[in-house]
């Protein structure tokens, strides 16, 4: 090939090739490259949920962890042949969920009461995160034996509970001193971090609420049927007793200790489970002698000569 033109397009023809190839293999790297999967993104913690809370693992209350079972947990005699035995509950109606810690995922915090077979009653405040997939303690605080809790709220970084305690001058059974506490971290643990008395036991505090009926002796209402409700206020309760409205003066002899005086009652005609539950709700009102506060709900209890007293329990 002496000619010098066809010399020249032959070399630029071999350049071409060349590049061409270059640019295959660079594409082919290219293809491979993003084909490659993207490497997994670490997992998400989540927050927990009532159905975990209630079957969570529980450390801090008893020497060992335990695990809650639809929110109980019983354990096993201390002294073989022993009657009592070491409880557990976990109180549905306190569930609620907050960022406590500041970083996301939300907490679920609870209120939880505990018994080792002897006298006392011990109420704990417990903070819940998902942990290798089952809900578990981050935290748990003392709130005090036989303690009532009237109302638990949340502020940022802070839970916060109203209480009924014991004063100085109160046996332990019978507790009248308002106290408000708050709970938080501290040095990395939940801890009390401020307590103070606000007040005493007073019909006062049940103002204002309309309070409805969730359990009568400890058991809760059948469903489909229509709540009695009870409003306290201005030496007065009134409201709905399944079918009918009633109204009674109420006066406080002592601190929790109430007496309902001659109902009025406006009748309204029903048959059935809802004029059952009217005929109970009324007996034990008429009976009540005595409130007290249950995880923030309202326990009216009336007794009855040698036998269990019967109770009203009510949400908010």
């Amino acid at each position: 090939m002496n000619n010098p033109i066809l010399r020249r397009l032959g070399a630029v023809a071999r350049g071409a090739a060349i590049l061409g190839l270059a640019v295959a293999a660079i594409a082919g790297c290219a293809k491979k490259e993003s084909a490659a999967p993207a490497p997994a993104e670490p997992a998400r913690p989540l927050a927990p949920t009532r159905e975990q809370l209630l079957n969570a693992n529980v450390a801090g209350v008893f020497e060992a962890p335990v695990t809650l079972t639809a929110g109980r947990y019983q354990g096993p005699p201390a002294e073989q042949g022993a009657a009592s035995k070491p409880e557990l509950s976990l109180w549905d109606s306190t569930i609620e969920f907050v960022d406590l810690d500041g970083t996301p995922p939300e907490e679920g915090i609870a209120l939880l009461t505990s018994s080792g077979g002897g006298s006392g009653t011990f109420t704990h405040l417990g903070v819940f995160s998902v942990q290798d997939g089952k809900a578990g303690t981050l935290g748990i605080a003392p709130v005090g034996d036989r303690v009532q809790v009237f109302r638990l709220w949340h502020e940022p970084g802070k839970v916060l509970l109203d209480v009924v305690e014991p004063g100085p001058k109160d046996p332990a059974c019978c507790p009248t001193q308002l106290a408000r506490k708050s709970f938080g971290w501290r040095e990395g643990k939940l801890q009390l971090l401020n307590s103070e008395t606000v007040g005493g036991l007073s019909i006062n505090l049940l103002a204002a609420t309309d309070w409805m009926l969730v359990e009568m002796d400890g058991q809760p209402l059948a469903k489909g049927t229509m709540p009695p409700t009870t409003l306290i206020q201005y030496g007065k309760a009134a409201g709905f007793a399944g079918c009918s409205r009633y109204a009674a003066p109420i006066t406080e002899a002592s601190p929790g200790a109430i007496k309902f005086g001659q109902m009025t009652i406006t009748p309204k005609a029903c048959d059935g489970p809802a004029s059952e539950i009217e005929s109970a709700f009324l007996e034990r009102m008429r009976a009540v002698n005595s409130y007290s506060f249950l995880a923030g709900r309202l326990l009216l209890v009336a007794p009855q000569d040698g036998q269990a007293p019967r109770t009203l329990l009510f949400s908010r």
